[in-house]
């Protein structure tokens, strides 16, 4: 968390802040990437909600208001600095200073988003690092009805630094599939060093209304 705080200081509200590159181009291309977990229709005419994990100083609402995108929308971080910033740039947002982990398991949101946080471990253990990641990816899945998006470093690079979190993407996959649902989708085509997968519940793809979850 001091680490963010750091970046947020020093940077304020903008990629590099929240300890992204400076390129705004790619900064958009992550949040666009978020957004395309959403499914049509399937809500029973009301609208629809989003839990953004990590949300920073509001970015992705940002990206939601320039695409003409109606959520009811929710924030949380663990980092007091970028949540208060992110309060008062939208006040009329939901904004907390929370972990997800200890959010209670109901599902609250159609839709959960990660973007950034399972990226970096920067002086964390590989392996703690892998009992987190999978922590929060079965959380997350947890906490929605219709489906979750989250960002990993992949692993098809030439190039590794030791504060980023890589995982082979088709491992990744593999292990959601097994452990939360059979219904996923993997994004490693667009040009970063990164991938996103999607993963969604059998409900949510039929726009059937009990709220289960097929796993495979």
């Amino acid at each position: 968390m001091e680490h963010y705080a750091r970046s947020f200081q020093e940077h304020g509200c903008s990629p590099q802040g929240v300890d992204w590159g400076p390129k705004l181009g790619d900064h958009a291309l992550r949040l666009d990437r978020m957004l395309a977990v959403l499914l049509p229709g399937g809500n029973d005419g009301r609208r629809p909600s989003l839990l953004d994990v990590g949300c920073g100083y509001g970015a992705l609402l940002d990206q939601m208001k320039a695409r003409d995108i109606d959520l009811e929308y929710m924030g949380i971080d663990v980092c007091k600095e970028m949540v208060g910033a992110a309060r008062q740039r939208h006040p009329a947002a939901t904004w907390q200073v929370a972990d997800v982990l200890a959010l209670p398991d109901t599902p609250a949101f159609d839709y959960v988003v990660c973007n950034g946080i399972l990226t970096q471990k920067l002086d964390v253990s590989i392996k703690d690092m892998d009992r987190f990641a999978q922590n929060a990816i079965r959380k997350m899945f947890r906490l929605c009805r219709r489906g979750i998006a989250f960002n990993v470093m992949s692993t098809h690079v030439n190039f590794m630094t030791d504060r980023l979190y890589y995982r082979n993407p088709v491992e990744l996959l593999a292990w959601c599939m097994s452990e939360l649902s059979h219904h996923a989708r993997l994004d490693h085509a667009y040009p970063l060093y990164e991938y996103t997968i999607y993963l969604f519940r059998r409900a949510a793809i039929f726009g059937e209304s009990d709220g289960t979850s097929d796993a495979a």
